[in-house]
């Protein structure tokens, strides 16, 4: 997903100003047609597969005119990927689009009524988004364009930057289920003043002192970035 530049970007880049429209658009269609929980899955899929193939069309000899919001993010995506120059940067804004789609569906749920705020993220709906993204890599495997990779480090990405807090959170409410031989146990993060500012998980050795254990007895103590650049002196 940070592979496609921003306005942080130095120059400043207005490709995410670009793409979020469509897929704002691709998104609110998506939410519309999840009328229960099995339909996710099958809405996910149609859509990653049509990106996929209207960008394939992009890149082809034979480039064939479309329409519908699945074209207009593909076109969208090869049209900002061509300043860069090379082949290649379509990766990225695929990566970022796709990214973004699946964080917004859910939220668009919440925010219309149609889902409980703590639905927003659910194991089934991690569970079903990531058995579309395989699905998606599998079925663009002959694809000239790289894209089954795309999906593919989508569900990496979601697994680390999304799922990995939520089990850690469930970790924390119900309880741990590994007591392997080597086992990620969860630890604190606390500020000087001892508030918990997160958590983090570190690998250890099954032991009599930390199997069982859902928190660990200790804590990580982190200070602020830079806190104390202004009781630095500079050396003469």
């Amino acid at each position: 997903m940070p592979y496609v530049p921003s306005k942080k970007t130095n120059p400043p880049a207005d490709d995410r100003e670009i793409l979020d429209p469509h897929i704002e658009a691709l998104a609110q269609r998506a939410a519309k047609r999840i009328v229960d929980n099995e339909a996710l899955s099958e809405v996910y899929a149609n859509i990653f597969y049509e990106v996929a193939i209207h960008l394939d069309d992009l890149f082809s000899a034979n480039r064939m005119l479309g329409d519908g919001e699945e074209w207009k993010l593909a076109e969208a995506i090869y049209e900002v990927s061509k300043k860069y120059g090379y082949w290649g940067a379509h990766l990225g804004e695929l990566n970022y689009s796709i990214t973004r789609f699946i964080q917004r569906v859910p939220q668009i749920k919440v925010e219309n009524g149609q889902w409980e705020e703590k639905n927003e993220l659910r194991y089934w709906i991690y569970s079903a988004t990531v058995s579309t993204l395989i699905r998606a890599s599998h079925l663009t495997e002959h694809l000239d364009i790289a894209v089954d990779g795309v999906f593919e480090d989508i569900k990496d990405e979601y697994k680390w930057k999304v799922n990995r807090p939520y089990e850690i959170a469930q970790i924390l409410k119900s309880g741990d289920a590994y007591d392997t031989p080597y086992y990620m146990k969860v630890i604190e993060l606390v500020d000087e003043e001892g508030n918990v500012i997160g958590h983090q998980e570190i690998a250890l050795k099954r032991s009599p002192e930390t199997a069982g254990l859902d928190l660990l007895p200790w804590q990580i103590i982190v200070g602020k970035r830079n806190a104390g650049k202004k009781n630095i002196k500079k050396k003469k």
